[in-house]
């Protein structure tokens, strides 16, 4: 992106690429009929008493959740309509001050993916099976890493859900450095040294991902202290958010700039390009859609809410204004087999390095980084 720098730098206070939001999964290995039945099989349940099983360790769940909220003096809510989780736990922790610890705990229904007992030839057998049940979803402040959310299935095979926010978490670690700073929702205006905050947000992959996240899934989970202490669950990047912001030095000069960048992606930028972005050529062996979106938002009327978003399949590139001062343009990263990563493979009974497609592992969030940041300079170098 250097060339959109350069021609603009005599209005831009600094530049900054960081994690945004961030949806990590748990998988424990129970996820199959198969794995389930062997489990079953180990702890001596019969087949027959699969429902009421699922049904106790749901209302374990439960219980452990309820017991929770009164241990911390936290309200316990079941949602019956849809509802802006996020929102409400954040007002509630910012009008009662709370800087650590458990905010709020919402329960919701919702379709999962559990487990049915089929009758048939060879006797019964568990398949998976599409049901609805209760979610529960543990908002903390965290120290590290501000306001997260810790979202379990209370039916097995309990898969678990935490969000985590990139900038939240530089905001911390700037402050822990003397680094001063001016920020607003989840984009930093001003940073009095840029080039190091740089440096701290790119120690974000370096984290200890599965020890951080899988300390969470035992504190909310009580299952896992005695039925499944012998588990663990494999860490996968679920959405990944990686925002390269661009900040001018006041919003006059965005608002003047803003709409023809908005022009031009719209009318120059075809599916070639958008593929290019992305690190990829268009060949006819490409099976998707490849689709560019604008939202109006009023933006010849200088009224924010514009963007335009680039869809790849599951994957997008989006370039919006934050704040009316800060130019941010985004990659979302829900599947990344599309995108290569080097690593040692067996072939052929020897270990090579080969790139190979990409997989959802934390253990690649390192490349996440790269394949993001490279997207959001082409972008960028494209509008210059």
């Amino acid at each position: 992106m250097e060339s959109f720098v350069r021609k603009h730098q005599k209005k831009i206070n600094g530049t900054l690429g960081c994690f945004d939001r961030m949806l990590f999964r748990g998988y424990l290995p129970i996820q199959n009929g198969c794995a389930m039945a062997y489990f079953l099989n180990q702890k001596h349940i019969m087949f027959r008493n699969l429902k009421d099983f699922l049904t106790d360790s749901a209302n374990r769940i439960n219980k452990h959740a309820k017991a929770m909220a009164d241990k911390h003096g936290r309200p316990i809510q079941y949602l019956a309509v849809p509802t802006r989780k996020e929102d409400l736990a954040r007002k509630m922790a910012e009008k009662e001050g709370i800087q650590r610890g458990l905010v709020c705990i919402f329960s919701v229904l919702e379709p999962c993916r559990t487990f049915s007992l089929k009758f048939q030839k060879g006797g019964p057998r568990l398949e998976p099976a599409r049901r609805k049940c209760l979610f529960i979803y543990y908002y903390f402040m965290d120290r590290e890493f501000g306001l997260i959310h810790v979202k379990l299935q209370t039916w097995f095979p309990m898969q678990i859900q935490i969000y985590v926010n990139g900038h939240d978490w530089l905001e911390r670690k700037l402050t822990a450095n003397g680094i001063t700073f001016t920020k607003h929702d989840n984009v930093f205006l001003r940073i009095d040294d840029w080039k190091r905050a740089q440096k701290l947000s790119d120690r974000f992959t370096g984290l200890n991902w599965p020890r951080i996240l899988e300390r969470y899934a035992r504190y909310v989970n009580p299952l896992l202290k005695d039925l499944l202490q012998d588990y663990q669950h494999y860490w996968v990047t679920s959405q990944s958010e990686y925002a390269t912001d661009i900040a001018f030095k006041s919003s006059s000069d965005l608002r003047e700039l803003f709409p023809r960048l908005l022009s031009h992606s719209t009318l120059c930028f075809g599916a070639k390009d958008v593929m290019g972005f992305l690190g990829r050529k268009l060949t006819g062996h490409f099976l998707g859609e490849i689709i560019s979106d604008m939202k109006d938002g009023g933006w010849r009327r200088r009224i924010p809410g514009a963007r335009i978003k680039h869809r790849v399949k599951e994957n997008w590139l989006k370039m919006y204004d934050k704040d009316g001062s800060v130019l941010r343009v985004e990659m979302v990263i829900n599947n990344p087999e599309g995108f290569k990563v080097r690593k040692k493979v067996s072939r052929k009974n020897k270990r090579v390095l080969e790139w190979v497609p990409m997989r959802k592992g934390v253990a690649y969030l390192f490349r996440y980084r790269e394949v993001s940041e490279q997207a959001n300079h082409r972008y960028l170098e494209a509008l210059a």
